[in-house]
């Protein structure tokens, strides 16, 4: 069997967010899992990816913001039955945290704090173990948090998870929470990512200058 599991990342109030769900029956019950599913036959995963958000969030999002991050095929990972995982990484809008409802497998759907300096997921402020997830997830996660760091010089999709339009002092933040090793001043951001993004009006901010704002190019 072949399943695509999903990183979904959010950025919401200057913090990131990944969805999970707290699973209701065994194998793992009351254990949080990736959200995710089987891929159907007349689909590819980046497709079963996109009917998942949908049915999980009823969000349509676009093919782009669906990234191919691994493939795991360890056998026993699954108590069930051999189970090859293809995870990806998927950027969800801010608007995906009030969206979210538990569907037949879950007892809960809940987004966790992603702290990136520390590699750890956070509810209510307390870290997460490694034995409070289901199957090998935390070790997808770990992955993902190696991986998106290690990317930001020639892969820009983390982008897609700011609000369009967007600040470079809110861009420069994300870029901060998601690189904490090599902190990015916000003069710096346009000089770094500036080919990526075009300027798309003013914002308006209390007591201060108007700020440009911008989104990404097509």
């Amino acid at each position: 069997s072949v399943t695509a599991d999903m990183l979904s990342y959010c950025f919401v109030e200057g913090q990131i967010k990944l969805l999970f769900i707290n699973r209701k029956a065994h194998p793992y019950q009351n254990k949080y899992a990736l959200v995710g599913g089987f891929v159907d036959k007349h689909e590819d995963a980046y497709q079963a990816c996109i009917r998942e958000v949908k049915e999980e969030l009823g969000l349509e999002i676009p093919l782009e913001k669906v990234e191919q991050l691994m493939t795991v095929s360890t056998p026993g990972r699954d108590p069930r039955v051999w189970v090859i995982t293809i995870a990806h990484l998927v950027y969800l809008p801010a608007e995906a945290v009030d969206l979210a409802h538990a569907g037949d497998d879950a007892k809960e759907v809940v987004f966790l704090d992603v702290d990136f300096k520390k590699s750890q997921c956070l509810l209510d402020g307390e870290p997460l173990a490694a034995s409070d997830f289901a199957f090998d997830h935390y070790q997808i996660i770990q992955e993902s948090i190696k991986r998106i760091p290690g990317r930001l010089d020639w892969n820009q999709t983390f982008l897609y998870l700011l609000e369009e339009p967007f600040t470079v002092y809110e861009a420069t933040e994300l870029v901060n929470l998601i690189n904490p090793g090599r902190p990015m001043v916000s003069n710096n951001f346009l000089v770094k990512f500036g080919e990526f993004v075009e300027e798309v009006g003013v914002k308006r901010v209390p007591k201060k200058k108007p700020r440009k704002t911008y989104r990404l190019k097509d």
